[in-house]
């Protein structure tokens, strides 16, 4: 079930209740209500896994980022023993060996601040579609219970028009005997 179907059977609870004569109250199944409540707040966790989920892929790119630099420079490391080990090229091959290092290490660290970037941008997005999420429940339920609180009101606004039309009625009948 859906947060929003779980507000909307809270809603239709209410909408169902009886009114309790000459008071301003409403009868409504408190356990299907409670039932209700509860099974929103099983629900919930879903936004929230969502959120560790994203966290979770964050870590994983950041480590697949940082493994792939080991890897690059690794690979760098080796073919600059491969060049220097040559001794006719031995000065071009540690030129060439800073280089690769020094491109390694640039590909690296941007592949670091890619991942960090992306990690970033998800977790925010994350935050924003849970707080979205809470906005909208709350603003629901919110509506629903003004909409309770009119209905009551006019309800207990009509009770009190019935009751002084029967009284006027009751005192109308006493003066014409």
């Amino acid at each position: 079930m859906t947060i929003e179907s779980l507000l909307d059977e809270i809603s239709n609870i209410i909408d169902e209740g009886k009114s309790v004569p000459f008071t301003s109250n409403l009868l409504v199944d408190a356990d299907a209500i409670k039932t209700a409540i509860e099974d929103i707040r099983l629900n919930m966790p879903d936004e929230l896994m969502q959120a560790r989920k994203i966290a979770s892929e964050r870590k994983e790119i950041l480590a697949s980022a940082q493994s792939n630099a080991d890897d690059i420079i690794e690979k760098a490391h080796l073919r600059a023993k491969e060049i220097i080990s040559e001794d006719e090229i031995t000065r071009g091959a540690e030129a060439a060996a800073a280089e690769i290092m020094q491109q390694a290490r640039a590909a690296a660290n941007e592949i670091v601040e890619q991942a960090r970037n992306t990690a970033t941008e998800l977790t925010e997005q994350a935050k924003n579609w849970s707080s979205e999420m809470r906005k909208s429940a709350s603003e629901y339920v919110e509506n629903i219970v003004a909409i309770a609180d009119e209905t009551l009101t006019n309800s207990v606004n009509e009770i009190r028009r019935t009751r002084q039309q029967l009284r006027a009625a009751s005192q109308s009948k006493r003066i014409d005997e």
